[in-house]
This record gives structure tokens, sequence and C-alpha cells, in this order.
């Protein structure tokens, strides 16, 4: 009950947007409210948002291979293990070396990869990089927790929608516009951290559980081989 509610939370994200001077009103004008009907039912404390009315999706600073230090991290989409946002591996420019144009993040950017979206590649930055342009930067400015929003953007409700906005048969790729145009649910900031902290939880036992499996299938194995040789 002691939490801002997330109506005042989107007005308090809405004017720290206006003041972006890459947000001008040419290139991405803010999206029409959104009309819950039909969307899943949520807290009266939550609201139905627009993901580019309250993120800053789609106005990230390139950066020509010339002007990228050799120690800086270099991030591509196959470095993105696929529906679990673990980072298979970490590579500087100097370990691969690219002519092709980057896009620049910062550390608590939410990266999300746009080509073939089915694939569910989202990632928090932990530090500052450089990406392929298949990845998206996404920028909340601390006014929503960056391991939340990974979260929704990996919920099936979120990639259904992505799935069905791709264009392109054979490297579909999720839109700037449509991707603004998604459907967003924005629960209060001490809520997004709650679920965080539970999806952490969860995800910790997870990992202990197939931990214990594998440990069971290597002793049933070692059971089955010994027994054989008893034989």
């Amino acid at each position: 009950p002691a939490d801002e509610p997330a109506q005042k939370l989107r007005d308090r994200i809405q004017k720290q947007l206006e003041q972006l001077p890459s947000r001008n009103a040419s290139r991405w004008p803010p999206v029409e409210p959104i009309d819950p009907q039909g969307l899943p039912e949520i807290p009266t404390s939550w609201e139905w948002v627009h993901l580019g009315n309250v993120v800053d999706y789609g106005s990230p600073e390139k950066a020509e291979s010339a002007d990228i230090p050799d120690d800086a991290w270099l991030l591509d989409l196959e470095d993105i293990e696929k529906d679990t946002s673990r980072l298979l591996q970490r590579k500087s420019f100097r370990d691969n070396p690219s002519k092709s144009t980057k896009t620049a993040f910062a550390a608590g950017d939410v990266l999300y990869g746009k080509l073939r979206p089915y694939l569910n590649k989202v990632l928090v930055a932990d530090g500052p990089g450089y990406c392929t342009t298949e990845i998206i930067p996404i920028r909340a400015f601390g006014l929503i927790e960056p391991a939340y929003l990974c979260i929704a953007l990996k919920r099936p409700e979120f990639i259904a929608y992505a799935n069905s906005k791709s264009y392109g048969m054979n490297l579909p790729r999720l839109g700037i516009e449509d991707a603004r145009r998604a459907p967003f649910p924005l629960p209060p900031l001490a809520e997004q951290k709650r679920i965080v902290a539970k999806v952490d939880e969860l995800m910790a036992l997870c990992d202990r559980l197939e931990a214990q499996q594998q440990e069971r299938q290597t002793q049933h194995g070692a059971l089955a081989r010994a027994s054989m040789a008893r034989f």
C-alpha cells in the first residue's frame, strides 16, 4: 500500500524522456495512450503502457569501427544464450575487429536482440561497450529496474507480440515503431525490485535442482556400470 502508484511513476518517466535531446517530436513522437481492453488483468497499482512511452528505445549512439577502442567490450548476438540471458563469452574489439557500424551502450542498459525475436536474447549490460546494430540498447534512466525490464521483455506475451510484428522472411526483425507500441506492464518501482528478487530466488532454485538432477544421472550411470562389471 505504501508504494508509489505506477501512474505517478509513468508521469515522472515521461517528463524525464521529454528532456532528452535525442527524442525530438518529429522523430519519436509519444505513442498514443494504451487501450487495456483485451490485455491481461494486472494489479490496480500497476499501469499498462506502451514501451516507447516509458523507455528510450530506438535512439542509440552509432559508432564507426575507427572510433572504438581496442579494449572495448564488443557484443554480438551469438554471445547471448537464448532464453537464459547468460553471457556466453566476453570479447574485446581487439579480439574481433569489425569494420561495420556498431551501437554504443552503457552500464544498466537492457540489450534486446531484435533479430529473430523468438530466440529471446535479452541481457542487462554490466558495463559500457559496443554491440551489433541487431541489438537495441534500451535505457530507463533509473526509473525502471533494468532486471525487471529484462524479465518483462522475455515474457511469453512479448515474444508472441514481437514475432507477430516481425518483418522479413529469412531474417525476421522487430521494427522500432512496433517495439515502441508494445504493451508493457509497469508496476511501482518498489514492486519491480520485489519481482526481480523473487525471480532471482526461483532461478537459483532451478539451478540447484538442475545440478542435483545431473548428479543423480551421474550416480545412476556409475551404479549401472558397476552392476554390469560385477555381473
